[in-house]
C-alpha cells in the first residue's frame, strides 16, 4: 500500500484493489445487507453479522462472495502494518459494515453539526463498549458521479488541528489509524449515493491463565 502523508504526523495508506468489473456484484451484495437491516435514524450502517462471528483468533474469515473477500483484504492489509510495530498479539477483533450515504439529504450527523464535524472510531468504539480499533478500512464500492470544489471528499485532522482533504476514487482501500479525526462530505448534485464497506480492526493479546492441575 502506498503511504500518503499531508504533514510529518498524518497520514493514510491506500491502494486500488483492481476489482471495478466486479462493481455491479458488489454493489448488488451491499444493497441486500442494506435491505436486510433495521433502517435507523441515520443513513445506513448495515451489518453481516457472520463477518465477526466466523473470524478466528488469527484474522481468518469464511470467504463466500466478494465483499467477503475485500473484507479479508483489510483484515490482512491492517495486520501487516501491525506487525510493522514488532507488538505480540494473539487476536484481532473487527467490526465491519456498509454505509450508504445519501447523495439527496443525508441524515447523518456530521452534515448537521458544522462545529464538529469529525470523529474517530477508537472514540465510537469506547462509547459503543466494544474493543477498541488500531485501524479504520475503507473501500470504496461506489462514488458520486457529480462532485464540484469539496464534494465527496474525505476530511482528515491532524494533531496539529490543520484539516487537510483527499477525494477517494472508486476501488481504493484506504487504510487510516483508527484514532485519526475524519469526516467525510457529500455531492448534493449528484444522483448516485456514496456506498462504501467500512471496518475497524484491533489486535489483542490474551493472557493464557496457568493451570496446576
Amino acid at each position: 500500500m502506498e503511504k500518503i502523508y499531508f504533514d510529518d504526523t498524518t497520514f493514510i495508506w491506500k491502494t486500488k484493489l483492481n476489482l471495478s468489473t466486479d462493481k455491479e456484484a458488489l454493489l448488488k451484495q451491499s444493497y441486500s445487507i442494506i435491505e436486510a437491516t433495521p433502517r435507523s435514524k441515520t443513513d445506513s450502517f448495515s451489518y453481516k453479522k457472520a463477518w465477526q462471528a466466523n473470524l478466528d483468533f488469527i484474522g481468518n474469515i469464511e470467504i463466500e462472495k466478494k465483499l467477503d473477500e475485500i473484507v479479508q483484504i483489510g483484515i490482512n492489509e491492517s495486520k501487516k502494518l501491525y506487525e510493522e510495530k514488532n507488538i505480540i498479539y494473539n487476536k484481532i477483533n473487527i467490526d465491519f459494515w456498509i454505509n450508504q450515504i445519501r447523495s439527496k439529504n443525508p441524515i447523518q450527523e456530521n452534515f448537521h453539526n458544522k462545529n464538529d464535524k469529525y470523529h474517530t472510531h477508537t472514540e465510537i468504539s469506547k462509547k459503543s463498549g466494544i474493543f477498541v480499533p488500531h485501524y479504520a478500512c475503507v473501500y470504496y464500492i461506489q462514488m458520486p458521479e457529480v462532485m464540484e470544489n469539496e464534494d465527496g471528499v474525505l476530511y482528515l485532522k491532524g494533531k496539529n488541528g490543520n484539516e487537510y482533504w483527499i477525494r477517494p476514487e472508486e476501488d481504493e482501500l484506504i487504510i487510516m489509524e483508527a484514532d485519526m479525526p475524519h469526516s467525510v462530505n457529500n455531492a448534493p448534485n449528484s444522483n448516485l449515493d456514496r456506498i462504501v464497506l467500512a471496518g475497524n480492526v484491533g489486535f489483542d493479546y490474551i493472557k493464557k491463565e496457568k493451570s496446576f492441575i
